[in-house]
Protein backbone atom coordinates (compact mmCIF):
# COMPACT_ATOMS: atom_id res chain seq x y z
CA UNK A 1 0.00 0.00 0.00
CA UNK A 2 1.83 3.24 -0.92
CA UNK A 3 1.98 6.06 1.65
CA UNK A 4 0.27 9.61 0.29
CA UNK A 5 2.93 12.23 1.04
CA UNK A 6 0.65 15.28 2.21
CA UNK A 7 3.69 17.96 3.03
CA UNK A 8 3.15 20.94 5.26
CA UNK A 9 6.04 23.13 4.31
CA UNK A 10 7.25 23.44 0.52
CA UNK A 11 9.94 22.59 -1.19
CA UNK A 12 10.58 26.56 -1.49
CA UNK A 13 10.12 27.31 1.97
CA UNK A 14 12.15 24.59 3.21
CA UNK A 15 15.21 25.69 1.01
CA UNK A 16 14.45 29.17 2.24
CA UNK A 17 14.97 28.46 5.65
CA UNK A 18 18.29 25.86 4.99
CA UNK A 19 19.35 29.14 2.94
CA UNK A 20 18.86 31.56 6.02
CA UNK A 21 20.47 29.33 7.99
CA UNK A 22 23.59 29.59 5.91
CA UNK A 23 23.73 33.36 5.57
CA UNK A 24 23.36 33.38 9.50
CA UNK A 25 26.31 31.20 10.03
CA UNK A 26 28.58 32.94 7.72
CA UNK A 27 27.43 35.99 9.09
CA UNK A 28 28.63 34.88 12.60
CA UNK A 29 32.18 33.83 11.06
CA UNK A 30 32.43 36.75 9.18
CA UNK A 31 30.62 39.89 10.40
CA UNK A 32 30.21 39.55 14.15
CA UNK A 33 28.34 36.49 16.09
CA UNK A 34 26.11 39.23 17.59
CA UNK A 35 24.48 40.19 14.29
CA UNK A 36 23.75 36.42 13.85
CA UNK A 37 22.34 36.31 16.92
CA UNK A 38 19.98 39.45 15.97
CA UNK A 39 18.84 37.51 12.74
CA UNK A 40 18.13 34.40 14.66
CA UNK A 41 15.90 36.88 16.81
CA UNK A 42 14.31 38.32 13.43
CA UNK A 43 13.61 35.00 12.45
CA UNK A 44 11.91 33.75 16.02
CA UNK A 45 9.48 36.62 15.68
CA UNK A 46 8.93 36.24 12.12
CA UNK A 47 7.78 32.82 13.01
CA UNK A 48 5.64 34.22 15.89
CA UNK A 49 3.90 36.25 13.19
CA UNK A 50 3.72 33.50 10.46
CA UNK A 51 2.07 31.26 12.81
CA UNK A 52 -1.13 34.42 13.61
CA UNK A 53 -1.41 34.69 10.30
CA UNK A 54 -1.37 30.92 8.88
CA UNK A 55 -4.35 28.85 8.49
CA UNK A 56 -4.83 26.02 11.12
CA UNK A 57 -4.24 23.42 8.22
CA UNK A 58 -1.06 24.94 7.06
CA UNK A 59 0.60 25.67 9.96
CA UNK A 60 2.67 22.59 11.85
CA UNK A 61 -0.45 21.82 14.74
CA UNK A 62 0.99 20.09 17.77
CA UNK A 63 0.60 22.68 19.79
CA UNK A 64 -1.98 25.71 20.78
CA UNK A 65 -1.17 28.63 18.71
CA UNK A 66 -1.32 30.62 21.36
CA UNK A 67 1.19 28.58 23.17
CA UNK A 68 3.49 28.78 19.90
CA UNK A 69 3.01 32.60 19.11
CA UNK A 70 3.95 33.19 23.03
CA UNK A 71 6.94 31.28 23.17
CA UNK A 72 8.73 32.08 19.83
CA UNK A 73 7.98 35.93 20.64
CA UNK A 74 9.97 35.38 24.08
CA UNK A 75 12.50 33.43 22.17
CA UNK A 76 13.40 36.43 19.73
CA UNK A 77 13.00 39.53 22.69
CA UNK A 78 15.02 36.66 24.39
CA UNK A 79 17.48 36.50 21.60
CA UNK A 80 17.20 40.66 20.32
CA UNK A 81 18.31 41.58 24.32
CA UNK A 82 21.31 39.18 24.23
CA UNK A 83 22.29 40.01 20.81
CA UNK A 84 22.41 44.05 21.79
CA UNK A 85 23.93 43.59 25.48
CA UNK A 86 25.65 41.02 25.38
CA UNK A 87 29.67 41.30 24.44
CA UNK A 88 30.21 38.55 21.83
CA UNK A 89 33.28 39.54 20.09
Amino acid sequence: MPMSHNHLTSRGVAVAALAAVWVLVLLSLVVSPAVAVLGMAVFALAGAAARTAAPLRRAFVVRERAVDIVVLSALGLALGYLGLTAALG
